[in-house]
């Protein structure tokens, strides 16, 4: 059991309990936090010889010997921070690079490509168990010293294994995150020492151990006082040959329950085979992993170590845009973190620790409002407006330098009010795009039950998402409102009777209670947000780019600009008709499709899409989140 102290406690009232307990053999175990002493032992202890003076704050028995790491010590789980990335909760984190430091070239070529494409930390050997003596060791504290070069070079934090106690403290000072390898995970003296150094910890499955063994091995660390600490599934040995191992994906929520710790998963030396990496690591993030950690290498086939399992440049693009897909089913936000957008950064000079304004829809709460925070981290100042003309009006005087709206939903569709201010607002484009689930929730003023439910306030939207629902809620007076924070923020004002269509994070936040959830009619409910900015620079990173045209009004015009996509094999992504304000009768197209502005054969389309269209408008240029392969 685990006794929380109310604070630190003295060296003479650690030797007064310590005495107590001692006449009646019980050995404490005393850990100080920042905050608070700690006493653990295995035995039930004896609460009156502790709260004489009321110093104990409360009492955790957790049945295992695992106390530190079980869930019930910290039930709302682990997060902390590496750089600027925060590892846990919500956030789905990415920790990319080659096995082992082979050179500067490919170090630092392969750091530049997974820091742009995504990746939040770079892992790298230093120092490389090998099951042969023959094979390639590595560099050693050389390699840490290119590390953390490329560190610099790259704004990414750097995961590499420390191999025995005597290197832990040479790798800390270079690693931003020490790694015990598989090999080393009951390695009690290397687990003592990593715990001492304060360093975040990155602590693999052995290759036969159990999830208790993992458990009872990161207890070590934390009973040091280290609690920043990272699990990861590697995989395990079994009887299967046909991969390097037997990646245990099962293991993945059953730790997220018996543990507050984050889950990490290593599906390159869980499966040993590349073109099985992406596939098990988005298995792993719908299985509630908290990130992925993969092998990348700029010549996999050439790589000293462990290249058949490396993914390739072009293989981690893939496995990103696949993530971020999975992402937003589970809840897991893959984030750049937290960087400003480069199309921003390069037409202002914006350093990436200044801070940006966000215009969106409602307050903090709404749908909008959660994107926001997600897109831009901790640089978003916010700037709530109450409906989206406003948001543009925002971004264009420059009183915001960012918007963000929603564009169109799997259920409702398209939101036509933004695709028309879009095309008003001429100087603005799209940056960026964000895919959020939409989970609707019923909130209730406290004490209020469906069935004396009076009035339901919510977005129009979400009326519409929630059509079965509505049904069975008959007599009760629905009102519109302006946003789903607005919904949760009425029903509070208007007390009992009262109830809304909302987020959860609005219903918790208005003090309500939430009576029931996921009340959308399709599970499947996401939405579709943009980003806008004064500020546009194309990037041949872009895959996705949106755009306006219209055509005269004769047999095949629209099949003659069409026709150009099609004979330079580009792929639309979206084709939708609009009327044209002030034209009755006449229409204008938007079009979505994959490419980019700065490659030869996508301008030269473009120019031939300017010569075949009475009117064409290029909104943006960005990367497509929702692409897959």
């Amino acid at each position: 059991m685990i006794a929380v102290f109310v604070k630190k406690l003295t060296r003479e009232e650690k030797d007064g309990i310590t005495r107590s307990l001692g006449e009646l053999r019980f050995s404490p175990f005393f850990l100080d936090t920042k905050a608070a002493t700690l006493l653990v032992t295995e035995e039930k202890l004896p609460l009156e010889k502790l709260t004489g003076e009321k110093l104990v704050e409360r009492v955790v028995e957790t049945g295992t010997p695992y106390q530190l790491v079980h869930r019930a010590f910290r039930p709302e789980g682990t997060e902390f921070t590496v750089g600027r990335t925060e590892i846990g909760r919500e956030n789905l984190t990415v920790i990319a690079g080659p096995c082992a430091v082979e050179s500067e070239e490919q170090i630092f070529r392969t750091a530049e490509e997974v820091s742009r494409r995504g990746a939040h930390l770079l892992r790298g050997g230093a120092y490389k168990p090998r099951t042969s003596p023959y094979s390639f060791q590595g560099m050693g504290e050389k390699a840490l010293a290119l590390l953390a070069r490329a560190r610099e070079l790259f704004d990414l934090p750097v995961v590499t294994e420390a191999t025995s106690p005597e290197n832990a403290a040479i790798v800390a000072q270079y690693a931003d995150v020490v790694q015990i390898g598989a090999r080393n995970m009951q390695n009690f003296e290397l687990l003592k020492a990593v715990g001492k150094l304060g360093k975040p910890v990155l602590l693999k499955r052995g290759m036969s151990a159990t999830v208790e063994d993992l458990l009872m091995a990161a207890e070590y660390i934390l009973s040091l006082g280290n609690f920043r600490v990272i699990l990861c599934e590697r995989g395990i040995r079994s009887i299967e040959r046909l991969t390097r191992n037997t990646l245990d994906l099962t293991a993945i929520p059953l730790i997220k329950e018996l543990s507050h710790l984050p889950v990490i998963v290593d599906p390159s030396h869980g499966t040993g085979l590349r073109e099985k990496v992406i596939p098990m690591a988005r298995s792993a993030v719908a299985c509630g992993a908290d990130g992925v950690m993969v092998e990348v290498h700029p010549d996999p086939d050439r790589a000293l170590s462990d290249g058949p399992q490396s993914l390739s440049f072009e293989g981690f693009r893939r496995l990103i845009n696949e993530l971020s897909v999975i992402g937003v089913l589970v809840g897991k936000e893959l984030t750049r973190a937290s960087k400003i957008p480069e199309t921003y950064e390069q037409e202002k000079g914006v350093s990436q620790e200044d801070e940006v304004t966000v215009a969106f829809l409602g307050s903090a709460g709404s749908f909008s409002s959660q994107v926001a925070r997600r897109a831009f981290g901790k640089n978003a100042h916010p700037l709530s407006s109450s409906h989206f003309r406003e948001v543009f009006k925002s971004v264009s005087t420059g009183n915001a330098d960012y918007g963000v709206v929603p564009l169109e939903n799997t259920i409702t569709g398209s939101i036509h009010a933004n695709y028309d201010l879009l095309l008003e607002y001429s100087g603005i484009y799209v940056v960026g795009e964000r895919f959020v689930r939409v989970s609707q929730h019923l909130g209730v003023f406290p004490g209020t039950r469906h069935e004396n439910m009076q009035i339901l306030f919510a977005h129009p939207q979400g009326f519409a998402q929630c059509g079965r629902f509505l049904e069975n809620s008959e007599g009760v007076k629905v009102l519109n409102v302006g946003n789903t924070e607005e919904a949760a923020r009425r029903a509070a004002e208007f007390g009992k009777g009262a109830g809304c269509i909302s987020s959860e994070e609005a219903i918790i936040r208005h003090r309500l209670e939430l009576l029931e959830e996921e009340i959308e009619d399709n599970p499947r409910n996401f939405t579709r947000f943009i980003i806008l900015s004064r500020f546009f620079t194309p990037s041949p990173d872009d895959d996705k780019v949106s755009c306006f045209f219209t055509v005269a009004n004769l047999p095949g015009s629209l099949f003659s600009v069409l026709k150009i996509f099609a004979e330079r094999e580009v792929n639309l992504l979206k084709l939708e008709s609009r009327p044209q304000p002030g034209k009755p009768w006449e229409y204008l197209f938007y079009v979505d499709w994959e490419g980019n502005l700065v490659e030869e054969r996508f301008r030269l389309m473009v120019n031939e899409l300017e010569r075949s269209t009475s009117f064409f408008r290029v909104l943006g240029s960005f990367r497509n989140l929702w692409k897959k392969e």
